[in-house]
């Protein structure tokens, strides 16, 4: 099956430009520095958010979903995508990949359309998304609540390192590489999507503990009215 580009994909289901901003929500984004257990968070929103949920409220956790969605529709591996999200713009080899009979998406193109899938998501309500730029892409949304996880680079670097069963020696030149790789896109989302303060809530995750974090973000919830 021939690939199919973003643009052409996104001409080809209009329906994802015609939902109503002022009808968004309910939904959460969760944003985090490397180290910090962002999808376990959500996961704890979730449980609490669904415990008296009837089948019609259920919540939703969205994370590389967001990308396998992209990738279904597009006939493209997720791997592929999320290296090209996250690259940098190379002249030369966007020169000829425009030449390639294969079309191969810009990070650019991805980005807009990982965007308004979440958009999308977050209009349609109750849902609970991690990272993909999900802060800044509903950034202008009403009835939502963007939190950032973060934490001192030591901390994570020994849960880098416990997690993943390394020596901190190799968990550092991880937790630093990741990082400068999300400034990358963090700097590009915020010129594109610019709110101040960029979140709601800020976290140091080794202060509090995840279920604690979980606990006050439901009754931040309750206190916006979202609930």
């Amino acid at each position: 099956m021939a690939r199919v580009s973003l643009a052409d994909h996104m001409r080809e289901h209009p329906q994802l430009h015609q939902a109503e901003p002022a009808k968004a929500g309910p939904f959460v984004t969760i944003s985090r520095q490397f180290g910090c257990y962002g999808f376990s968070l959500g996961l704890l929103v979730q449980e609490i958010l669904n415990e008296d949920a009837s089948p019609e409220s259920v919540w939703k956790l969205y994370h590389k979903d967001v990308l396998a969605r992209l990738a279904t529709d597009t006939n493209m591996a997720a791997e592929l995508l999320e290296k090209e999200r996250r690259s940098k713009p190379r002249l030369i080899v966007d020169f000829f990949r425009s030449l390639s009979r294969e079309r191969i998406p810009s990070g650019y193109e991805i980005r807009n359309r990982i965007t308004t899938i979440i958009r999308g998501l977050a209009i349609e309500g109750r849902a609970i998304i991690i990272g993909q730029g999900g802060a800044g892409a509903t950034a202008d949304l009403p009835n939502g609540l963007s939190i950032r996880l973060e934490a001192p680079e030591e901390w994570r670097i020994r849960q880098v390192a416990l997690r993943e069963g390394s020596t901190e020696s190799q968990a550092r030149t991880e937790v630093q590489a990741k990082e400068q790789e999300r400034e990358y896109l963090r700097k590009i989302y915020e010129r594109r999507h610019s709110r101040k303060p960029a979140f709601h809530l800020v976290y140091d995750c080794s202060v509090f503990t995840l279920a604690h974090i979980a606990q006050h973000i439901v009754y931040a919830m309750k206190l916006n009215g979202l609930l």
